[in-house]
């Protein structure tokens, strides 16, 4: 069987299953696990079918959205494109970057035209059906899910972590008895708390002091798939183990990953509360989310 790396993949057959992996490779390639799908079926979506917050172009505090048309078609000019563009100036907030993906092959001559043409956003860039495979190729857990004739049969840890960011916490089921978070489509992917009790440790910053109940211990959460621990996040249980907090930087630099929050989210989902969630417990703590 050849490898989508090299050869081109077969088509989506419908435009909602051409979105569905557009959708998915933006959310890898722009690092925005929480990008959106704009509107409904029927609904005016002004030039903009999914929208997000790209890492690339800042932090997420800057609003500098980018957006995405889905064009599943067997021919596409720069009219077309020169359409698209101006019905998505007046996509609110105003586009930094533009991207339209699109089932056609490459076409030297429209990348030419696509270079030369004076645009109301920072950028517009095209995905030909080429460089959308080319994409999906390099994450096999979305190879799976959309093609999953033309799976490669090892997994490496870079898919595992890239799997855990794509996830929130619906898509684990949790065993109390034992501690682990299960991934629903995959239970080689799970989220476990160690539970010896030689990790149950108290735990002494000055930040945990900022909760109502001063006191915490450490609880480490490791990532395994299968049966090969992928990595280790150091936590704290706070305020009487009403959250689960993962460890900062250092006592003065209050600052966790963007990848240990995300895991917040999904493993604080047995402790969030109305208006009390893990974002809440965050901000009462002064920690704040670090760049990539």
């Amino acid at each position: 069987m050849p490898s989508p790396a090299t050869s081109q993949l077969p088509r989506p057959k419908s435009w909602d299953e051409f979105e569905d992996i557009c959708a998915d490779i933006l959310i890898r390639v722009w690092g925005d696990p929480y990008l959106e799908r704009n509107g409904r079926s029927g609904q005016g979506q002004n030039g903009v079918d999914c929208y997000g917050l790209p890492k690339h172009l800042g932090n997420p505090t800057s609003k500098k959205y980018a957006a995405a048309q889905c064009k599943r078609t067997d021919e596409l000019g720069i009219k077309t494109i020169r359409k698209e563009v101006k019905e998505a100036e007046s996509f609110k907030p105003k586009l930094t970057e533009y991207v339209v993906m699109t089932t056609t092959p490459r076409d030297a001559s429209l990348q030419e035209d696509v270079r030369c043409e004076t645009w109301p956003f920072e950028t517009v860039h095209v995905m030909f059906w080429e460089d959308i495979s080319l994409k999906l190729s390099g994450f096999e857990d979305l190879l799976q899910k959309h093609y999953p004739g033309w799976m490669k049969k090892t997994t490496t840890e870079e898919q595992v972590l890239n799997r855990i960011l794509s996830s929130t916490s619906d898509d684990f089921n949790y065993d109390d008895g034992i501690g682990q978070f299960f991934h629903k489509s995959d239970v080689n992917l799970r989220i476990v708390f160690d539970r010896s009790e030689a990790i149950e440790q108290e735990f002494h910053e000055p930040w945990v002091t900022n909760f109502s109940n001063p006191e915490a211990w450490r609880q480490p959460v490791y990532i395994y798939y299968g049966e090969t621990r992928v990595k280790e996040v150091y936590c704290v249980y706070v305020d009487g183990a009403r959250h689960i907090i993962p460890i900062p930087k250092s006592p003065t630099e209050l600052e966790i990953s963007p990848f240990a929050y995300h895991l917040g989210t999904i493993i604080n989902k047995l402790h969030d509360a109305t208006g009390y969630g893990f974002d809440y417990a965050l901000g009462r703590a002064g920690i704040s989310i670090g760049r990539p």
